[in-house]
């Protein structure tokens, strides 16, 4: 069973649960956004029936939590989403297996009094839930706590109107700035609660105190590399939470010294915004069906037919401004790019994007994606 939400599907996954008929809650989102495909929709009491009798369940995006909270209050569903979406909760029950990690949550009402003189600089500063890095900030003194507060101030009346409570939430977290390379990585916990990695992208930045979504990497080299030790790291994270029947979205930082620490995990789906699909780009799996029908993926078998190519996932976003995305020339994309796979025009202004990109690059060709992470979108009028 599949739920479709807020703030984007793709055609890739409304083609895949037409096909395969697989039930959708009826939703408003759902009715009014399916783009032409016929699905099998089944109303909130079917949903529930669907559930307790053990069926899977994925949602695109972590708008559909209401729903869930409302519709199945006392589920182990709901237990296991706040493990993960609270990010405090997640660092506390996680936090003997990192004991000198740096972490403070703190309410947005208390932030605007906080004494920052004292804070073991640099940390990153973000939602205790949250989505698409709305309200995160990298501090490496006091100046830039101070910027980052006046910054709230202006976004809490604004961007963040534009998502519900249940996605943003009004508290925050401190917690230390992990030096190192940063992946994300999709994944789920089968019946048995084993981790099985179905995607693995490196979160290509621009500076140290980049902390955008514009760019994600992955390829034949990222997955030989990293497939065994994030999942040994997934099985001894869930060795503490003992989780099952799941799908998560986890971003990890491999830091200086080697050691992988975990940054989020984000519960009940993969890359929003449908952009797991970078999964059936590259590798030529999908992600959903994986989760759904308890497939894992031979990596090994995938591996010796991939070619030696970067496959990447950029966000077109409009760096802030408000501009009509009909003014937008997407044409001009083209010419950026060695082999564009698949541009997805994004209709919804919440998101603050004009397209999502998924690339296909040489190896040697790497200028493309250096020269598409400073770009300034907002331009290409």
């Amino acid at each position: 069973m599949i739920i479709l939400e807020e703030p984007y599907v793709s055609d890739f996954i409304l083609e895949y649960i037409s096909r395969n008929n697989i039930p959708v809650l009826e939703n408003e989102y759902a009715v009014l956004h399916n783009k032409g495909y016929k699905l099998n929709y089944i109303s909130t009491d079917q949903a529930i029936k669907n559930y307790n009798s053990g069926e899977h369940i994925y949602t695109v995006s972590e708008h559909t939590f209401d729903w869930i909270y409302k519709n199945l209050p006392d589920s182990e569903l709901v237990y296991k989403i706040g493990i993960f979406k609270d990010k405090a909760r997640f660092r506390t029950l996680v936090s003997d297996l990192y004991p000198d990690f740096y972490f403070k949550e703190i309410s947005f009402e208390q932030l605007k009094n906080f004494d920052s003189t004292n804070v073991p600089y640099p940390v990153i500063l973000k939602p205790s839930v949250g989505f698409l890095s709305l309200g995160v900030y990298a501090l490496f003194n006091q100046n830039d706590f101070n910027n980052a507060l006046l910054d709230l101030l202006e976004i809490t009346k604004s961007r963040m109107g534009l998502f519900p409570e249940s996605v943003i939430g009004s508290k925050f977290i401190l917690e230390k700035y992990i030096q190192g390379v940063e992946f994300a990585i999709d994944a789920y916990f089968d019946t048995n609660g084993t981790p099985v990695i179905l995607n693995i992208l490196k979160h290509v930045f621009s500076s140290h105190s980049d902390v955008s979504d514009r760019m994600y990497c992955t390829g034949k080299e990222i997955i030989s590399r990293y497939i065994d030790p994030f999942t040994e790291f997934l099985a001894g994270i869930n060795n503490k939470l003992n989780i099952t029947d799941f799908p998560v979205h986890v971003e990890i930082r491999i830091s200086n010294d080697g050691s992988i620490v975990p940054i989020e995990i984000n519960p009940l789906r993969f890359a929003g915004a449908s952009c797991t699909d970078i999964a059936y780009y590259a590798y030529g799996i999908n992600t959903v069906d994986c989760y759904l029908n308890q497939i894992k993926p031979d990596f090994n078998r995938i591996l010796r037919k991939m070619p030696d190519k970067i496959y990447s996932l950029i966000l077109i976003d409009k760096n802030g401004k408000n501009i009509d995305n009909a003014k937008f020339d997407y044409d001009r994309l083209n010419n950026d790019f060695e082999n564009i796979l698949s541009l997805r025009k994004i209709a919804n202004p919440a998101m603050g994007l004009f397209a999502i990109l998924f690339t296909e690059t040489s190896l040697g060709n790497e200028a493309e994606l250096h020269k598409a992470l400073i770009t300034d979108y907002s331009n290409y009028l």
